[in-house]
């Protein structure tokens, strides 16, 4: 029994096998034992099916019980306990019964258990059940019959302490209680005959029964006494464990830190590596890592590859790596935002592309348009010229005969000074002019089997002697340059082996390289700013370089454009007193010509300028700040084609286009098959007035235009097809150096 000092109801069942110490051990399921004790409020029922056990005091109490006793036993609001079948109703003390009475009372249960069996007959219908009256006056009033029902000797009251301390071990009168339906009433075993005798009912304690169960017993057995009172005993309870929460604390690891052993594991073995020892951390060239010991093994046996990527490996390939730990950072985010960025940054591009093909398309309508009605006014004057001269007798085709030229024919030609031999193998294909030395500097391969390559030879201009030659590139230049405005002879070149170089001309030393992806077709110095320069590649974009910054290029142009090669590159630079004031680099590629202009900060804005055909070179007169194109025979144009154009700058829809209007158009020969470059040159008769200066292949001559007169004004033999020319002054004499595949000629103006 558990005396804790409470009142409650507990309801708890035993089982069939019994210890020998001080625990009460119940039996079966056909005895209810319910028991109050005075330490706590709980009451115990338990059944029973083969009688009362040998017990510490007692094999049954009942004590029912509403509410807390009070000092003087006095009972509060009772309810009754039905039960089944033997029933001991007792009252037990603490700490006064002695063993011996223990043993006489396990005697006595022997002998009412027998006793017990006999009285299971008798109907219940002998008990009536009144509500709300407690045990002690339903043991004390008759039965039905007027008659105090038998006490079978077997029953015995025995009073528990009071709440004021007493001890109360007399008996109280037998108590007769319902079994089964149509059985005896069965007598409860007591404790001893002596103390059952010397008992007052009064003295009793009636707590107040409080579990819920009991209540509805004593309902049910109010609404009918003949039911059987096995349908009213208390369900018992069952004890439900709540599963345990999963946790990360403990033994277990949480995700993360499973990641970080996946990590720090190699991939072949699943073990953790070594920062020392035979399975030390290592890598193959292609970046995964492994245990040293381990790859060793995996390549000498798997063919020789990595396990990770499959990516062919050797032993050789192994590279031990010094760390204690390797953690990565989680860069999704920054990842995905600069992966956002560069979308952005190329729908940004495509849209810019799109807005200036539209606003050359709308410069074309506008020009076309302008044409028709400058055509439309010329017709009408025509018209109106044979109307007024009609039978006046002036001849109609003098009518349509346009007028002369009003520009003069200035005196004056170039004539053949000096033929210089370059190199006899030819090859040669570039020409530049260093001002800060009076030199021309022309390419050629190298004249050493031991050391091939490519590189420069230099030409005196004050006795036109060679020089010296030295080697720059392994394949062969594409472009050469001198800055305009800089007179440090350093000379700028681009070759087809990817590679870039800055090379003084006053040491003959290369001061600086650079490399890239793809072959180079053509070069150019920041008119505006001495330390920038830009380069053509193969694929159609142009890289923007700093002197400044020896590791590579800064920035990269025309990453929308077209893919064909960059043939050349013309800077113009800004100049707020012209009527073209805008600067930028011109980029001409084989099919279309581009100008980026410089918006400041380093930004540049594309314009597409309307020009069509096969582009082949590009210059640009810096004082006029007119443009020379050339182009190849095509289906439609059959013949050379140098078209000289002017910038224009028009405010169209609230935004700034830049186009070109052309000037005129000068043909040349019906077949070009080297990517021979062209040159406008001030005229040396008036430096208003320029010279168009270009080669033809069939007649393997110069040819001298006047823009002035739009005519051809000379023709000077080369000895070969000219690829490229120069101009320079000496001794107030201007000279046209003109340079073929193996010879180099020069001509001075008369």
């Amino acid at each position: 029994m558990d005396d804790s000092g409470s009142d409650d109801i507990n309801v708890v069942s035993s089982d069939d096998d019994r210890d020998e110490d001080d625990d009460r051990e119940l039996i079966d399921d056909d005895d209810v034992i319910v028991s109050d004790n005075d330490d706590d409020d709980d009451v115990i029922v338990s059944d029973n099916d083969d009688g009362v056990t040998d017990e510490e005091e007692g094999d049954v109490e009942v004590i029912s019980t509403d509410g807390a006793p009070s000092d003087h036993g006095s009972p509060g609001d009772d309810e009754v306990v039905v039960v089944e079948s033997n029933v001991l109703v007792e009252e037990s003390s603490d700490d006064e019964e002695s063993t011996d009475g223990e043993d006489e009372r396990g005697q006595e249960a022997e002998e009412d258990t027998v006793e017990a069996e006999g009285i299971r007959a008798q109907s219940a219908a002998d008990l009536q059940v009144q509500p709300a009256t407690s045990v002690t006056d339903r043991l004390s009033q008759p039965g039905p019959s007027q008659n105090p029902p038998q006490r079978p000797e077997g029953i015995t009251l025995v009073q528990t302490p009071s709440a004021s301390g007493e001890n109360a071990a007399s008996s109280a009168p037998d108590v007769d209680l319902p079994g089964p339906s149509g059985s005896q009433n069965t007598p409860v075993a007591g404790p001893s005959s002596s103390q059952t005798q010397n008992t007052s009912l009064n003295d009793f304690q009636t707590p107040v029964l409080r579990r819920p169960g009991m209540s509805a017993v004593l309902a049910a057995a109010t609404a009918s006494s003949n039911e059987s009172i096995v349908e009213f005993r208390s369900p018992k309870r069952r004890r439900i464990m709540s599963p345990e929460k999963s946790t990360d604390k403990g033994d277990g690891k949480s995700t993360a830190d499973e990641d970080d052993d996946d990590g720090n594991n190699c991939s072949i073995c699943f073990e953790p590596w070594d920062n020392s020892g035979k399975h030390r951390l290592s890598s193959l060239k292609c970046g995964h890592l492994f245990g040293l010991s381990c790859i060793e093994k995996w390549l000498k046996g798997q063919g020789g590859k990595c396990p990770s990527c499959n990516e062919k490996a050797k032993m050789k390939d192994i590279r031990v790596i010094y760390a204690k730990a390797i953690k990565m950072m989680d860069t999704t985010e920054r990842d995905r935002a600069l992966h956002e960025l560069e979308k952005e940054k190329e729908q940004r591009r495509r849209a810019e592309l799109e807005a200036a093909q539209v606003r050359l398309q709308c410069q074309q309508c506008m020009d076309e348009g302008r044409r028709l009605r400058e055509e439309l006014d010329r017709l009408r004057g025509e018209l109106s010229s044979m109307r007024s001269h009609r039978g006046g007798g002036v001849p109609l085709s003098q009518a349509s005969q346009s007028q002369p030229s009003s520009s003069q024919v200035l005196q004056g030609r170039f004539t053949h000074d000096k033929t210089v031999k370059i190199w006899e193998g030819g090859q040669c294909r570039v020409l530049a002019h260093c001002p800060s030395m009076a030199a021309l500097v022309m390419s050629q391969p190298s004249a050493n089997r031991l050391f091939p390559g490519y590189g420069v030879k230099k030409l005196s201009c004050l006795d036109f002697k060679t020089s010296s030659y030295m080697t720059l590139h392994q394949k062969a230049l594409r472009a050469i340059s001198f800055h305009p405005t800089v007179d440090d002879g350093i000379l700028l070149s681009v070759s087809m082996d990817k590679t870039v170089k800055l090379t003084s001309m006053l040491t003959n030393t290369v001061v600086q390289t650079y490399n890239t992806t793809l072959p180079l077709w053509s070069c150019e110095w920041n008119a505006d700013n001495q330390n920038y320069f830009y380069v053509g590649q193969q694929n159609g974009r142009v890289l923007e370089f700093d002197t400044r910054n020896t590791a590579a290029h800064v920035r990269e142009l025309n990453e929308e454009g077209s893919k064909s090669p960059v043939v050349a590159l013309q800077y113009m630079s800004r100049n707020i007193n012209a009527a073209f004031k805008p600067g930028g680099l011109i980029v001409g590629q084989l099919d279309r010509v581009s100008f980026f202009e410089a918006k400041g900060d380093n930004e540049h804005r594309l314009h597409i300028l309307p020009l069509e055909g096969n582009l082949t070179s590009l210059n640009v007169d810096p004082s006029t700040r007119h443009m020379l194109a050339s182009f190849r025979p095509t289906a439609k144009h059959p013949t050379v084609r140098h078209q000289l154009c002017e910038l224009t700058s028009t405010q169209a829809l609230g935004d700034t286009v830049i186009s070109c209007n052309g000037v005129h158009t000068f043909h040349g020969g019906r077949a070009q098959s080297v990517l021979g470059r062209t040159m406008l040159l001030p005229h040396p008769a008036d430096e208003s007035r320029l010279l168009v200066v270009a080669g033809d292949e069939q007649t393997e001559s110069t040819h001298l235009w006047d823009t002035g007169t739009s005519q051809l004004v000379q023709r000077l033999p080369c000895q070969g097809v000219p690829v490229d020319f120069s101009t320079f002054t000496h001794n107030n004499k201007t000279y046209l150096a003109a340079l073929t595949d193996k010879f180099l000629k020069l001509h001075r103006w008369n």
